[in-house]
């Protein structure tokens, strides 16, 4: 609910710059004449001298709660009220120690007489500053404090956004080790303890008071260093080195102005405190239609990042034109843009962490896809030699350790020389891979099938011991036998020939177990093809070469 403010009158002592004004002679009237009413309800203090106000209700105060005067938009504003009936002097900043007791330092605030009177004029002496309108109000405190509540708790909440996005970023940081993720981080930290300083939060509590000397430089040294990290993380996560060369060029250099502005706020004694707000402003306007046409860029050459960049930055970079417009062109700051910038940049952060998040899948997705590639065989999609053996290395330790049973089938198409050479290499080819999903069939979760070489196979089976092997074996080489091949319209008859070893006392590596495996296959092909094997110790009684 808006607070119900009274009309005021609000007149500027029109005096030469070079004139020494004593207070003393303004509130015992010597001015009185000198004073212009103003049509607004508004103080805009100069750039290079103080300049004096009369505030005056247009009626009498007759609230049933006090008086309270507040200024808006208080960055950088130090004003000394001299306050009804005595006038005695009350100097005021945010950047003062227990500025504003009870409210936050959204605006200047100052207790006024339960009594007051319209003939009583509260005087106000302005400090220099940026020649922008502050505008001004009498309420009720309690309406003053109600209002002000709801300003405290956004004040809190964008800042809690971002730092929730930041530790999220962080662990992707930390378990990526991309710098892009730190620029994104190290950005956010820097606009959250802007913000801070920017309501005030960081001038009360310790660590951040360190930079309250600094004043309104504080906000401006933490933006300036915030800007510096966004472009730095908009370049890398827009990956402009590729798409758009010379605009990474343009915003790599943009960044040293920016750092160079961050030293200059950090000294007070170089510049007026409004001109870090004023160059920094300039430059926020040279950067963010920058920024949008990289995203772009990157967006129409088929960047997903591009359209995450777009649509976290385009609300927040629109309004921190507004924002730089209101500065040069001297309108007074509106509420709505004092806490739209906020808003914008927590929506931002959760956008770009979004984006992040989705760049840290499709880097897992092609991590994932060398880790197939590396150990699948191109032509079946089987495990590969390397693959295969790896398993039943693991499985044949896993079984000695643990004392299961494991067993190995060796797999062998028959007769493929043959077919090869009848109906070329490319019939071969898609025997290999057709016979890979009837065998896979027959196969249990944790069971692995690779291709060992040519026309081979092996099938390990972790907990199966010989019987248990010669089943699945058994069906998988019927399945084959009864499988339909057809090749120009001409049936093709599959067959298979496996060879059985199971783990026991005499196996000592897994060497052995595909040797016998082999020797078991062997007596398989000797015996007829199309034919299950198990070892059972007795070597063959002669090795003759075999079209297998």
């Amino acid at each position: 609910m808006r607070a119900q403010s009274v009309a005021v009158v609000v007149e500027r002592l029109d005096a030469p710059r070079d004139l020494a004004v004593d207070a003393a002679a303004v509130i015992a009237g010597t001015y009185d004449g000198d004073f212009v009413a103003q049509t607004y309800a508004a103080i805009t203090p100069s750039h290079d001298h103080p300049v004096w106000y009369r505030i005056r209700l247009a009626e009498d105060w007759a609230g049933r709660d006090l008086p309270v005067l507040s200024i808006f938009d208080p960055q950088g504003l130090s004003v000394t009220a001299y306050l009804p009936p005595e006038h005695v002097e009350s100097r005021h900043s945010i950047y003062s120690a227990g500025a504003n007791a009870g409210f936050t330092r959204h605006a200047l605030v100052f207790d006024l007489p339960r009594a007051l009177k319209a003939a009583a004029p509260v005087y106000l002496k302005v400090a220099p500053d940026k020649a922008v309108p502050r505008r001004i109000e009498v309420t009720q405190q309690t309406d003053a404090l109600v209002r002000d509540l709801g300003r405290a708790r956004l004040d809190v909440l964008f800042p809690a956004v971002q730092v929730a996005a930041v530790l999220v970023m962080l662990c992707f940081f930390l378990a990526l080790r991309e710098r892009m993720y730190m620029y994104f981080v190290g950005h956010v930290v820097f606009v959250v303890l802007y913000e801070l300083y920017l309501f005030g939060i960081g001038y009360e509590y310790a660590p951040f008071k360190l930079l309250a000397p600094l004043g309104s430089r504080a906000v401006w040294l933490n933006a300036a260093i915030a800007i510096v990290l966004m472009l730095e993380f908009s370049r890398q996560f827009l990956e402009l080195a590729r798409f758009a060369p010379r605009l990474d060029a343009l915003l790599r250099f943009g960044r040293w102005p920016l750092a160079a502005l961050a030293l200059v706020a950090a000294v007070p004694s170089l510049t007026p405190d409004w001109t870090i707000e004023y160059a920094l402003a300039a430059l926020l306007l040279l950067s963010a239609p920058l920024l949008i046409v990289a995203g772009l860029l990157a967006w129409q050459q088929g960047s997903r990042r591009g359209g995450f960049f777009l649509c976290a930055w385009i609300p927040g970079l629109l309004f921190v034109i507004l924002r730089a417009l209101q500065l040069f062109l001297q309108w007074p700051l509106p509420v709505w843009l004092e806490f739209a910038m906020p808003a914008a940049f927590a929506y931002a952060s959760l956008v770009l962490a979004y984006g992040l998040a989705d760049h840290t899948l499709a880097i897992r997705h092609e991590r994932d896809v060398a880790h197939r590639l590396a150990e699948h065989d191109a032509l079946t999609g089987v495990l590969n030699r390397r693959a295969i053996l790896a398993r039943l290395r693991a499985g044949f330790l896993q079984a000695r350790e643990s004392g299961e049973p494991l067993s190995l089938l060796f797999l062998d198409l028959d007769h493929f020389k043959r077919i090869n050479d009848s109906y070329g290499h490319h019939v071969g080819d898609q025997c290999l891979r057709s016979v890979v999903g009837p065998i896979n069939s027959e196969l249990r979760q944790g069971d692995a099938l690779g291709r060992y070489g040519g026309e081979e196979f092996l099938v390990v089976l972790p907990g199966a011991g010989a019987e248990d092997a010669e089943t699945v074996a058994e069906r998988i080489r019927k399945r084959i036998e009864t499988m339909p091949m057809l090749v120009s319209g001409q049936r093709i008859g599959l067959t298979l020939s496996i060879g059985i070893a199971a783990v026991d006392a005499e196996v000592m590596t897994p060497n052995d177990l595909i040797e016998r495996a082999d020797v078991a296959l062997y007596r398989s092909k000797s015996g007829g093809r199309n034919l299950v094997s198990t070892h059972d110790g007795a070597m063959p009684l002669g090795e003759a070469a075999l079209d297998r």
